[in-house]
């Protein structure tokens, strides 16, 4: 009879384990993925210089956007048009591209810059031997060897950085853009075992095209990437640019889940099964995730600026504003009532003053 409760509490003990697994693999999952893609519906309407689109919180915001659709066309949309319609709906200004007649969707985004806003033709745009985009600066003199590497966060493409792109290359800096993503169709599910190796294979790139410094620019994710990889490149990383940042993945993840009512212990399980190579692979990545340097934090002594907003739900300002407080090298400019990753389309001027005018100080 004891043999038998024995076996009894053994099994429900494997069972705890494996369902405690399972979930640490959940939950590892929706720590390097994506997330949802949100659409927003987009409704008739008899002028093609116009879209209508459902009213929700993203598409009244102030500020120019992007819509991209299904089958992988974009459109640049402008500030809402008139007051609140009878319906309900919001109209915008269509300031490039066209609205696919079928279209009774879009994913709204903050991706508002193309490659011809930077006189480059999106079919042509230059490409390193790493795969990063290249964006030459407004004023070959006034880089004098500086070049900036930008890249992105989870569920974005490289074109969600052309924002900072613009503001730099107005400074005459030249860019070049981390790929670890490509077009909206080909757009990321995730993060990757090799990401970080990819801003370091861009910051070399850099040096390989006459960088004698390099500016590392990161978005949300992408900031920890930058970091990570300036840890890597010290000898050449002399500044970094961070726009709604994740500055440790770790941090960020804890407080994520406190809010939540997650508990500690699964998610330190879960950046232990990211950490490991095996185990990683249940939550959907080929190799491991170096949690550890993703959650290394900023650079003591780099000069540093974040630019982020107190509207931001996902990563909340709080973080950042704890380090600019204890560390002299972190500038930290906010912008009003911005969500995640939207600090430029609702105030481009401010954000792109408060680049110019950090690099100016460099």
């Amino acid at each position: 009879m004891k043999r038998s409760a024995g076996v009894v509490v053994a099994g429900l003990a494997a069972v705890a384990v494996a369902g405690f697994g399972v979930a640490s693999a959940m939950v590892a999952r929706r720590v390097i993925g994506a997330g949802r893609v949100h659409y927003s519906e987009v409704l008739p309407t008899s002028s093609p210089m116009t879209v209508r689109l459902e009213r929700n919180a993203a598409t009244v915001l102030p500020g120019r956007y992007g819509l991209e659709f299904d089958d992988g066309s974009r459109v640049i949309v402008g500030p809402v048009i008139g007051r609140e319609t009878a319906d309900g709906s919001v109209m915008r200004a269509v300031v490039s591209g066209r609205v696919p007649a079928a279209a009774t969707r879009a994913r709204f985004t903050g991706a508002a810059v193309t490659p011809a806003d930077l006189g480059v033709d999106e079919a042509r745009v230059p490409r390193t031997r790493s795969g990063a985009w290249r964006f030459d600066g407004d004023d070959s003199e006034a880089s004098d060897g500086t070049w900036v590497v930008h890249t992105h966060g989870l569920g974005a493409s490289p074109l969600a950085t052309l924002r900072s792109v613009q503001a730099v290359q107005r400074a005459g800096l030249p860019s070049l853009v981390t790929c670890l993503g490509s077009a909206f169709a080909e757009r990321r599910s995730g993060a990757d075992a090799t990401d970080v190796d990819r801003v370091i294979a861009a910051i070399d790139d850099a040096v390989a095209l006459g960088a004698r410094r390099v500016i590392v620019c990161g978005w949300s994710y992408g900031a920890a990437l930058s970091l990570a990889a300036a840890r890597e490149r010290p000898e050449v990383v002399q500044g970094a640019i961070l726009i709604s940042p994740m500055l440790g993945l770790s941090e960020t993840v804890l407080h994520a889940a406190a809010v939540a009512g997650v508990p500690r212990v699964l998610v330190h399980s879960a950046l232990a099964v990211l950490s490991t190579p095996v185990l990683a692979r249940s939550a959907g990545v080929r190799g491991a995730v170096p949690v550890r340097a993703l959650s290394a934090g900023p650079i003591d002594g780099l000069p540093t600026l974040a630019i982020h907003s107190p509207g931001d739900t996902t990563i909340p300002v709080e973080l950042t504003r704890a380090v600019a407080r204890r560390s002299p090298s972190f500038e930290l400019v906010e912008v009003d009532a911005a969500p995640h990753g939207l600090e430029w389309n609702v105030a481009p001027e401010a954000f792109e003053a408060a680049v110019r005018e950090w690099l100016e100080a460099r």
